[in-house]
């Protein structure tokens, strides 16, 4: 026989049209003083620009003592003219454009913009005493969504009458090493004239009542009777309030008499080196959104004391001690007292998503036809979750009405073959790349816009990332309709261990499972994620119009599927020794293709089949191979759903040998349909099968008839296309249909009510 290896697929361009429905960023803020706000804006649109990213930074005011912007970015600065003339000149160029992101722009200069016809995404910086707007003016068709900096500030708006969808994003604040380098700590102590073996806290922030300097100064004198201490503040004077903050500070340390202790450094450049040369973060302020100079501080490795204002108690770290808004200067030396002069420094950042921001803006005007789902798939390769993704939508495709449940099928990255792209583009069926970037948050954002645009009901995940899946979620309208059709317990796993990226956000697996309308599992499992519900849909395959084949003159062995580990095929290959020991004559036949990432696999399992009677065939999109003679096919695989090779077989009269796998156990009842292994079978047991399937063809032909029944009856594509049409068109012509705040755009109309239903649970 001939046992050359087929070539390895590799993924290629240009299968599908790209259609990336990001735009361009556009930015408003009041001004780049130097706050947590402001770091918050340039730290992510540095992100986006050091990426390509087309972004503009409008700046409101400018101010003597400024951030420096990115030079990736391009900033529009208002000069002379009012502040209403610079707004009517943005808005002339950004609209028609996405929504703005704005920060700590005042309501009416907010009205500026909608009156023009642009959207706005404020974002709110500050607790609900320090606030600029009043979120409950905010109208759904001026502002498609608001960003809160912490979940508290969030719980604010909402208790003040806010309308329209919130998302929490707090913000993880870059920090350079610089923050725990002993030679910055070195420096800096001795520029500011400050004792090596001195306690040193340090205070950041604009001089503002609310930062409450006054009150740190105090704390430094009872900290100062028991050991030598020194406070730094770093910040300066943003306007007339300010001196007269600045002047509290200096009056309490006179009263305190520890002036020769304080250390008024004003705005620094980077606060780094300044927190290595510090032992503690002492924040006292009266009410905050989210500190990011505590933030940072942690990061550095630094203690942090604060008030438990905003979200501070949202930061999750052992570091980090909260005291009540009203705490006594007692209770803060208190907490002092007990924290050491720092013999060593180590940092400990963050996980960061500084550019999640863009998946807020993701909000866009109708266009084009509108749909009830869009589907979306992590590529088109040569897999089961492909190939059922492909059956369902073109049954779909065939058996709708004109009008009924319109639906696009959208791809996040390059696919190793065209066959399926081609299938669905031949019928019909639009199908698209979402992004050209090989990015979680670039492919997130695209598919946020293409849902808005076209006003979708539902998205539908078929198989794809865990990251996209995440992102997605929680920057979804409440409105748009999440169903996740699971391949089984590895895509549980694989979102559980998403850890990084749900702090950076703050959406964990335990928060997509809260949010998720609906999880689809392929087979009934022992375990299934908390979420609200779940159906079991298990695959459709079609029937071939012809008889079944006829049998074999000598024993031939079917593997249909990827050459992956997953599939065991080394397993196979020992067990055909086995058999081909008592019945020389027999072949095995491995049809299928071997992908880029699966390609050192490939090559040791090509040298292992060395003087075995096996053929690598290589890929059969079409299946033509289910119409020779076959003794039967032999399947193993590990986290099975409701595996497409094991039913195309059946519907073809293919006797089965197959594994306990997943779903597999509900298509092979050992016996009846086929013969089903342990789980974790050796070649042993496989061999057993095989040569049992030749010793008794009436048994195998007896199993395979009735596994073709089975199919007729449960797994044909009609049903598979039914649930799930059950499943999408739910909410339809409820609120749910205008998921993005428009009720200019038509709802489309529903499936039709006579589809049955899946089975479901709760």
């Amino acid at each position: 026989m001939d046992t050359a290896f087929p070539p390895v697929l590799r993924p290629r361009a240009g299968s599908l049209p790209l259609d990336d429905a990001r735009g361009p960023l556009r930015v408003l803020i009041a001004s780049l003083a130097p706050g947590g706000a402001e770091r918050i804006v340039l730290e992510w649109l540095a992100e986006e620009g050091a990426r390509g990213r087309e972004v503009e930074l409008a700046v409101l005011h400018g101010r003597r003592h400024a951030l420096t912007p990115p030079a990736s970015i391009r900033v529009r600065q208002r000069s002379g003219e009012s502040p209403e003339a610079f707004l009517d000149g943005v808005a002339r160029d950004w609209r028609g454009g996405p929504p703005v992101s704005t920060h700590l722009i005042t309501d009416p200069l907010l009205a500026r913009l909608w009156g023009a016809g642009v959207q706005t995404v404020p974002t709110v910086h500050n607790a609900r005493e320090g606030w600029r707007n009043d979120p409950a003016c905010w109208a759904p068709e001026n502002v498609p969504m608001a960003v809160a900096c912490a979940e508290r500030v969030h719980e604010e708006m909402r208790a003040a009458g806010c309308r329209v969808p919130v998302v929490t994003l707090r913000h993880r604040p870059h920090v350079p090493s610089r923050a725990w380098d002993p030679e910055a700590r070195r420096e800096i102590r001795e520029d500011l004239v400050i004792p090596e073996g001195a306690f040193v806290m340090v205070a950041v922030g604009a001089h503002k009542p609310q930062k409450d300097h006054a009150r740190a100064v105090e704390v430094l004198a009872r900290v100062a009777r028991h050991r030598d201490a020194y406070l730094v503040i770093l910040g300066g004077v943003l306007d007339p309030k300010g001196f007269q903050a600045l002047d509290a500070v200096a009056d309490a340390a006179v009263a305190h008499q520890v002036s020769a202790r304080l250390r008024l450094p004003g705005w620094v450049d980077c606060i780094a080196p300044y927190l290595a040369a510090s032992d503690v973060l002492l924040n006292t302020s009266r009410f905050e959104g989210l500190s990011i100079a505590a933030q940072e501080a942690l990061a550095a490795g630094l203690p942090v004391v604060a008030t438990d204002v905003g979200g501070q108690s949202e930061i999750d770290h052992d570091a980090l001690q909260l005291l009540p808004a009203d705490a006594s200067i007692a209770d803060f030396e208190a907490r002092l007292a007990a924290l050491p002069v720092r013999d060593s420094l180590a940092g400990t950042p963050f996980a960061r998503s500084p550019r999640a921001g863009s998946l807020a803006l993701a909000s866009r005007p109708a266009q084009g036809a509108g749909i009830d789902t869009l589907f979306v798939t992590a590529n088109l390769n040569a897999g089961g979750a492909q190939r059922s993704l492909v059956n369902l939508a073109t049954t779909l495709a065939q058996d709708r009405e004109p009008g009924v449940h319109a639906f696009a099928v959208a791809v996040c990255g390059e696919s190793t073959h065209d066959a399926f792209a081609d299938g669905l583009l031949a019928a019909g069926i639009e199908c698209f790349r979402a992004s050209a970037e090989r990015d979680d948050l670039a492919i997130a954002e695209s598919l946020l816009a293409h849902a808005s645009r076209r006003r979708a009901r539902n998205v539908c995940f078929w198989n794809v990332a865990p990251g996209v899946k995440l992102l997605l979620a929680k920057f979804a309208p409440p409105g748009l309709r999440i169903v996740d059709v699971s391949p089984g317990a590895y895509a549980f796993e694989e979102l559980e261990s998403q850890h990084a990226l749900g702090e950076a956000v703050g959406f964990d697996a335990a928060a997509y499972y809260r949010r998720l309308d609906t999880l689809v599992l392929k087979h009934h499992a022992n375990a299934c994620p908390p979420c609200a519900r779940f159906v079991v849909i298990p695959n459709g395959v079609a029937l071939p119009a012809g008889p079944a084949p006829r049998a074999p003159a000598h024993p031939r062995f079917l593997v249909n599927g990827r050459i992956a580990p997953s599939k065991r095929l080394e397993v196979l290959l020992e067990a055909l020794r086995i058999v081909a020991l008592a019945y020389p004559a027999t072949q095995m036949h491995v049809v299928g293709p071997v992908e880029e990432r699966h390609a050192a696999y490939g090559v040791a399992l090509a040298s292992g089949a060395n003087g075995l009677p096996v053929s690598f065939r290589g890929a059969d999109f079409e299946l033509q191979c289910l119409s020779e003679p076959w003794t039967a096919l032999v399947v193993l695989g590990t986290h099975q759903g409701s595996p497409n090779a094991v039913l195309e077989a059946m519907a073809a009269g293919i006797p089965v040998i197959a594994n306990d796998s997943g779903g597999t156990r509900e298509l092979v009842a050992d016996g009846r349909t086929g013969w089903l292994l342990p789980e974790a079978a050796d070649a042993a047991a496989v061999a057993s099968a095989m040569i049992a399937s030749i010793r008794d063809p009436g048994l195998a032909r007896r199993q395979a008839e009735a596994a073709l029944q089975l199919v007729r009856s449960r797994h044909t594509l009609g049903a598979m296309a039914h649930a799930y049409a059950a499943v999408l068109g739910e909410g339809a012509g409820h609120e749910k249909m205008a998921p993005w705040n428009s009720a200019s755009v038509p709802a489309a109309p529903p499936l039709s009510p006579s589809v049955p239903s899946p089975t479901t649970g709760d």
